[in-house]
């Protein structure tokens, strides 16, 4: 079995690539493709235990040679990929979008870009999923990183003569932790490596099953036509946001592993052992490799031409083209036959560090400059900078006393940007409180979120600095993302009541905020809710890099859908400001930034950086129209 080609493993291989690729290039009926991974991950689990077991019975296993072997089957054509993806980002990327990338790029090549991906998943500014380039090289750092410790188990566990149950062991503590941090933090169960182990253990659990039970014709062609059918319908009915996803995946993987357990069944064979099918296995690594990059910068360059169905079979069509050409010409030239003397480990180690390191390093530096701003002109760098979102440094150079207070979250920056001419003129300064994405309210706090804690210490400072001052209040959140769906409200309020699109809570938790602001003597200015920009607004492929790619469409939102939109929120700040007219005004944006329509670009500029925040040409724009109310909240 060490040496034997199994080409229904092929066939396996073929159907969890192709699974994912349609996934990825959002064909209808496939929304379930992703677990082509959790297929992939059961095969690796199989063969590579299979290899292990096999070397240490027969007392030739070398952990060295392991990795040699490892190395050469993974890192040639990752990182092939690796560095055409840098070229691309290189030609077409604006600076803000290469530094990202070149950023992916370094941790894939260090093997933990799937650690990465589920720290940033979790940051207020995270990137959605078509905004990296190298986000599918999550499950290779996760197997590279399974590959570190599992031959150690495996070699533990044999000596002392448990080693399936250790792999039973193991994949029951994987799947318990992965039920249970789901709930808190479903991001690391989908990207860390302890919460994938049980879909390894699956894959060596077959080894197990091999040797104890016996397979009739019957019972193998049952088992691997059971299993595709199990395997096809969960890439036909999957959603990745479906409930007990975790759960769920035993599905598809036992799929796997009964394919695997049933071997080459003749009639089923027919579908998974084919000439077609076992090519596409071949070069499925390949495939998995070069197709998120090939779609992602069709997507990037093309722009919405890239979605119609030529397009999609264009891309579809060039995949396996450019990967057989990386099978041929780069993974086959470093895989080693079975039995063949492989390089010293050492000496593979060092050739592959002596590659690898100076790419890091390049990468790094692209990232640390910046993104290489100088390959753009001036002209556009200025353009670049007007487009984004106010940075600190956008903040700075006030003198004069603190003689007013900006309390909220993000969305206070763009105001505190904006007004920094009017602050000027008037010879003041000010003070900025809250945390980006938090709710600033008493009682007030995020629902179900890892970011809750740190948005309650955000709170309860901002909270005691306007305790300990009676300095006039602007006061802006995103109001929308604070629905009773989104917070906890801890003042007699029971959650089962509320859920999304109702802002009960919010209603309850700002009036009490600002009655308490009020009743210290605070004169209080709430902003209103800000224009949605009616469509997805991504910085940096606004921006053009030395090569030019395709313009995002955005046209002007209607004012009579943004109305409708403001209206809930804006009906909640209304009230609230009736109740205390003489200290609490109200400033509603829909009556500045809009006039027949809502811009979202304006003489060529976005004023959106994302669709949740203007840009410096948007705040400047926005101010520009209400700075006279602003100016007589702070003089009055």
């Amino acid at each position: 079995m060490t040496d034997r080609f199994r080409s229904e493993i092929a066939g396996l291989r073929a159907i969890a690539v192709v699974s994912v690729v349609l996934f990825h290039l959002r064909v209808r009926g496939f929304d379930g493709g992703f677990v082509g991974v959790d297929v992939f991950f059961v095969i690796s689990g199989y063969l590579i235990s299979r290899n292990i077991l096999a070397d240490l019975r027969s007392g030739r296993f070398s952990l060295g040679q392991f990795y040699v072997r490892r190395m050469r089957r993974i890192y040639p054509a990752l990182i092939f990929t690796v560095v055409m993806t840098y070229v691309a980002g290189a030609l077409w990327c604006s600076p803000l979008m290469f530094l990202d990338l070149a950023k992916e790029c370094t941790h894939a090549l260090l093997s933990i870009a799937n650690i990465q991906y589920w720290r940033e998943s979790n940051h207020y500014f995270a990137a959605s999923s078509d905004e990296l380039a190298l986000l599918h090289v999550w499950s290779l750092s996760l197997e590279e990183q399974f590959y570190l410790i599992w031959p150690v188990l495996i070699v533990l566990a044999h000596r002392l003569g448990r080693a399936f149950a250790a792999i039973g062991l193991l994949g029951l503590a994987s799947l318990a932790a992965a039920v249970l941090v789901s709930r808190s933090d479903p991001s690391a169960v989908f990207f860390l490596m302890p919460f994938r182990i049980f879909e390894f253990a699956i894959g060596a659990g077959v080894l197990w099953a091999e040797q104890r039970t016996g397979r009739s014709a019957a019972a193998t062609e049952s088992a691997a036509a059971a299993g595709v059918i199990v395997i096809l319908l969960s890439v036909v009915l999957f959603r990745s946001g479906m409930p007990h996803l975790e759960l769920a995946l035993l599905l598809p993987c036992l799929g796997a592993a009964s394919v695997i357990w049933a071997g080459r069944a003749p009639l089923v064979s027919v579908v998974t052992a084919n000439p077609a099918v076992v090519a596409i296995g071949a070069i499925s690594y390949s495939l998995y490799l070069c197709h998120w990059p090939i779609i992602f910068f069709a997507r990037f360059i093309f722009g919405e031409a890239a979605e119609g169905v030529m397009a999609t079979l264009a891309q579809g069509a060039l995949m396996p083209i450019v990967a057989a050409a990386m099978y041929f010409f780069i993974e086959r030239r470093f895989i080693l036959a079975s039995q063949a003397e492989a390089p010293r480990f050492a000496r593979t180690a060092t050739a592959f560090a002596a590659v690898v390191l100076p790419l890091v390093a390049i990468t790094h530096a692209t990232f640390l400059t910046r993104g290489f701003g100088w390959r753009l002109p001036q002209e556009e760098a200025e353009r670049v900078h007007l487009q984004s979102f106010p940075a600190d440094s956008d903040r700075t150079g006030l003198s004069g006393p603190v003689a007013v207070q900006f309390i909220g979250d993000s969305i206070a920056n763009q105001y505190e940007y904006g007004l920094m001419p009017t602050l000027r003129q008037l010879g003041i300064n000010y003070r900025g409180v809250g945390g980006a994405g938090c709710p600033i309210f008493y009682g007030a706090a995020l629902s179900r979120s890892t970011r809750r804690a740190e948005c309650i210490a955000a709170r309860d400072e901002a909270l005691a600095v306007l305790e300990n001052s009676s300095l006039p209040v602007i006061f802006t959140q995103l109001w929308k993302s604070y629905d009773d769906a989104s917070i906890d409200y801890d003042r007699g309020v029971t959650p089962s009541e509320f859920d999304a699109g109702s802002y009960r809570k919010l209603r309850a938790a700002l009036e009490l905020t600002v009655q308490e602001l009020v009743a210290r003597g605070h004169r209080v200015l709430l902003v209103g809710t800000q224009i949605d920009p009616g469509c997805p607004v991504n910085l940096p492929r606004l921006q053009q890099g030395p090569l030019p790619h395709a313009p995002l469409p955005c046209p002007p939102a209607s004012l009579a859908k943004a109305r409708e939109m403001v209206a809930p929120t804006d009906r909640i700040l209304a009230d609230i400001q009736a109740q205390w007219p003489a200290a609490v005004a109200l400033l509603r944006p829909i009556d500045y930034f809009c006039d027949a329509d809502c811009p979202v670009v304006k003489d060529g500029l976005w004023l959106y950086s994302q669709s949740i925040h203007l840009s410096v040409a948007g705040a400047d724009y926005m101010i520009g129209r209400s700075a006279p109310v602003f100016r007589d909240f702070l003089t009055r």
